[in-house]
């Protein structure tokens, strides 16, 4: 089921922006995941439709995403590509954005921003402890993106997560220049690892 959206739109919760962007995406779309804390939420909103329709690590590294999608677009340039990751597994393969602007590789990263490692935050609270990392709020991930040759947008709301992803979504099978969406979300209390 998928949260009541709040008044104003915010904050929006991982599954309104999963829920949007399966509305939309086409059903030959590469989707590389790396969002360990929105993991159970992706599986129930965006089918794997074709082979290579979901593509994930199974090791539960991270840093996987970012490079795995720049790669899997320049291996199927007329795919579409996006990859789905949080903004903590961002920052482990961040520089991939990089090579994704200088070769013009036209994946799309969709960063569920939530200024924490949500997942490990969990499992300490599952164990009575508390979380030994802070969080990491003022990290901008599409400042990042953009200090690296990667075009990037802030998204904050509803109304905007819908707009932009109707006009970048109907042009990811023919895009050259990647895109990273950096899309603020609130942890979803109710989610266990």
């Amino acid at each position: 089921m998928l949260p009541v959206l709040p008044a104003g739109g915010r904050p929006l919760r991982a599954a309104h922006v999963l829920h949007e962007m399966a509305l939309r995406l086409p059903a030959d779309a590469v989707l590389v995941e790396e969002t360990p804390s929105s993991r159970p939420d992706l599986h129930r909103l965006v089918p794997a439709r074709n082979p290579l329709g979901f593509v994930s690590a199974a090791m539960g590294g991270l840093g996987f995403a970012l490079p795995a999608a720049v790669g899997l677009r320049m291996a199927l340039p007329d795919r579409p590509v996006v990859a789905v990751v949080g903004d903590g597994s961002a920052l482990y393969g961040v520089h991939a954005l990089w090579s994704a602007a200088h070769y013009r590789v036209g994946a799309l990263f969709l960063v569920l921003a939530n200024g924490r490692y949500a997942i490990m935050d969990r499992l300490a609270d599952q164990r009575g402890g508390k979380a030994p990392w802070p969080p990491f709020d003022e990290v901008d991930l599409a400042a990042l993106a953009r200090s690296l040759g990667c075009p990037a947008r802030k998204v904050d709301g509803h109304a905007e997560l819908v707009a932009t992803l109707e006009e970048v979504v109907p042009t990811l099978a023919a895009r050259e220049e990647p895109l990273l969406l950096d899309v603020s979300v609130t942890v979803d209390p109710d989610f266990q690892p």
